[in-house]
């Protein structure tokens, strides 16, 4: 009886040719205001208490500043940040098969880098890290907005309180299948996203106008990168400009 033959691959050689991964680094800056509403450590527990069906607690009072410091996303160092999946399912909304860029393609094509970070779960003991990035900007302000919540003919009036970030801008790095997408493609996605989606509560693609942004240009880039760095001045867009004035 004849022994199969074994051969044995080299990996480090395979592992040693070019990749078709490259890096991106770009500046996406914000055209109208940024609203943030993280999930509240509060919220979580009430959810987790009604799933458990835990004895319900009688309602606390309501404190319009602690909704307001709850609606950020704390990075721990007292900067704020942004959910990394937030800005990737906003640039996945741009891809369309029938524009040549399937929203599958790019899901696996793209990877965004992120700062983890570790926010309060509802569970003593449970842990949660959520990728984030970074907001760079003048300080969050606490905005006021009537809702309604509720579903159906349910629905009752409210008033909302959540952080408004009225000069922002992200740094977004990353990689990208460049076999997969083209680096044309990507900066495309990232432009059209940004008008036709937008990012946070009230965007363009949830009916509304805020959250709003474009990708910089090199001047743009180099002064928010000089902010960034403590360098430079806060870098404020002509339209903001031109209304305070």
């Amino acid at each position: 009886m004849s022994k199969t033959k074994e051969e044995t691959v080299s990996l480090t050689k395979i592992l040693s040719k070019p990749t078709t991964y490259k890096r991106f680094s770009v500046w996406i800056v914000g055209d109208t205001p940024l609203i943030t509403h993280a999930w509240s450590e509060k919220a979580k527990r009430e959810m987790l208490q009604k799933q458990v069906k835990a004895v319900k607690a009688g309602k606390e009072t309501r404190d319009p500043q602690a909704d307001f410091v709850n609606s950020l996303y704390e990075m721990g160092d007292g900067s704020y940040g942004f959910p990394a999946m937030g800005v990737k399912n906003c640039i996945l909304s741009a891809a369309h098969k029938d524009r040549g860029i399937a929203r599958s393609a790019v899901l696996g094509a793209l990877w965004l880098d992120a700062d983890m970070v570790r926010t309060r779960p509802a569970l003593a003991g449970a842990i949660c890290d959520m990728p984030l990035l970074k907001i760079y900007g003048s300080e969050p302000e606490n905005r006021e907005d009537m809702v309604k919540i509720g579903s159906g003919l349910n629905k009752i009036a409210n008033l909302a309180y959540r952080g408004q970030f009225t000069i922002w801008a992200m740094k977004v790095s990353g990689k990208f299948n460049s076999s997969i997408i083209g680096e044309e493609a990507l900066a495309f996605l990232i432009v059209e996203c940004g008008m036709s989606a937008g990012l946070g509560e009230w965007r363009n693609e949830r009916r509304g106008m805020f959250g709003a942004f474009h990708l910089a240009d090199d001047k743009e880039a180099l002064a928010w990168e000089a902010y960034k760095d403590g360098k430079g001045p806060l870098p404020v867009p002509s339209h903001y400009a031109q209304a305070a004035e």
